[in-house]
């Protein structure tokens, strides 16, 4: 009887060392979150499209919304063929990641289509570590044939948002969160895809995207880039989503229908509101273009006056996001046939309102709109200019 009761307990004091252990590394693994990713049943998949919601700053009031028309859009594609992944970080809430799925939507009120995947603690979205955390999450777990990028936030491409108004600053800004800001170069270092394939696409719902210093750096990261060279004015693309955000999951997507679906519904509207750039660039012809920059701004010197007569994109006293085409052609306007032609191939679709916020402080008018904008190094932004030229595309165009 001794003898059974001894090896009662040790089959207990075993077990129970099992669950101990079972417990450590589990939560070993699931460290820094609170609900872990439990990865469905594999299916074919034609698109992943990952929405990145980096709103744990003034933009945290619009991510509700946002959420629920990116919800909406993607119900109305074909959702056993796709799949939508939305990172989204406000204030005072922790960061979640999320799948929409049409398997737990109500089939007539399409409620309850949010499927948590993975709960995070708090954490600094800005920090392309967490970026490229989050993205590994869901490229570790699911896999298609092709991949879309979505990123919300401020943006101010290579520039920091403080940059606008403190040109003293040096820094390159695609994210912010809280008071931290994520570095353009940062950022193209944690977009991960398996064996160094592209992004399909990048869409930057965030101000200033649409530079060819943003375009440059990401050209080995994906194949096309939809942006603005301006700000976005809230909402931004929230109302568009619901209509629009099925040609993003086209077999081939339709990048050009998209962003005309943006710019229709901002041209539509009057007043300040009648305000909006808009463009899709493609990659693949960006070095060839970087080569014709070098050519055209060999030797360039301008003075102040040129410079004040370029078009630009900001809304500052000073000046630092120009038309790029016409920057070129300003440069060295015998280059006008190469630089047409070239154009084609990289800019498939850009549209601009007549102008920019007019009723507000510094707001502009907008004659001419290439669909790239570009920095001018002018000689009182020292510090700016510092930074420059840790950008790719100084350092192939001006070094």
């Amino acid at each position: 009887m001794n003898y059974l009761l001894h090896i009662l307990l040790f089959i207990r004091y075993r077990l129970f060392l099992f669950c101990c252990c079972y417990l450590l590394f589990a939560s070993c693994d699931n460290e820094g979150y609170l609900h872990p990713i439990i990865p469905q049943q594999e299916k074919e998949t034609q698109r992943i499209l990952i929405a990145y919601l980096a709103g744990d700053n003034s933009l945290s009031p619009e991510i509700e919304q946002k959420i629920a028309a990116l919800t909406i859009g993607f119900l109305a594609t074909d959702c056993s063929q796709n799949r939508l992944f939305i990172y989204c970080d406000r204030k005072n809430t922790s960061p979640q990641l999320m799948e929409i799925s049409a398997h737990t939507a109500n089939p007539v009120s399409y409620t309850h289509p949010r499927q948590l995947l993975k709960t995070y603690t708090a954490q600094n979205s800005a920090s392309s570590n967490v970026m490229k955390q989050v993205l590994n999450d869901i490229l570790n777990n699911y896999s298609a044939s092709s991949y879309g990028l979505i990123l919300f936030s401020h943006g101010s491409a290579w520039l920091p948002a403080a940059g606008l108004e403190n040109p003293s600053r040096s820094t390159r800004s695609v994210c912010i969160d809280g008071e931290d800001e994520m570095e353009l170069a940062d950022f193209a270092s944690a977009l991960p895809l398996p064996n160094h394939r592209k992004w399909d696409f990048i869409l930057f719902e965030g101000c200033y995207m649409g530079s060819v210093e943003v375009a440059y750096e990401l050209k080995d990261k994906t194949e096309a880039i939809i942006a603005s060279p301006t700000e976005i004015v809230s909402p931004g693309m929230t109302e568009v989503y619901p209509s629009a955000l099925s040609y993003l999951y086209q077999p081939t997507p339709q990048l050009e229908r998209f962003a005309q679906s943006y710019f229709d519904a901002w041209n539509s509207k009057t007043g300040d509101y009648r305000s909006a750039t808009i463009s899709v660039v493609q990659t693949e012809y960006l070095e060839e273009l970087a080569l014709l920059a070098r050519a055209a701004f060999l030797r360039w010197e301008p003075d102040t006056e040129t410079i004040s007569s370029l078009q630009c994109f900001n809304r500052n006293e000073w000046h630092l996001f120009f038309d790029l085409k016409e920057t070129l052609l300003t440069a060295n306007p015998a280059l006008k046939t190469y630089v047409n032609e070239l154009w084609k191939n990289i800019v498939t679709y850009s549209a601009a309102t007549p102008s920019f916020l007019p009723g507000l402080a510094y707001g502009f008018t907008i004659h001419t709109h290439s669909g790239l904008s570009c920095y001018v190094p002018q000689n009182e932004f020292l510090y700016i200019n510092q930074g420059y030229t840790q950008t790719t595309w100084c350092g192939t165009v001006y070094q």
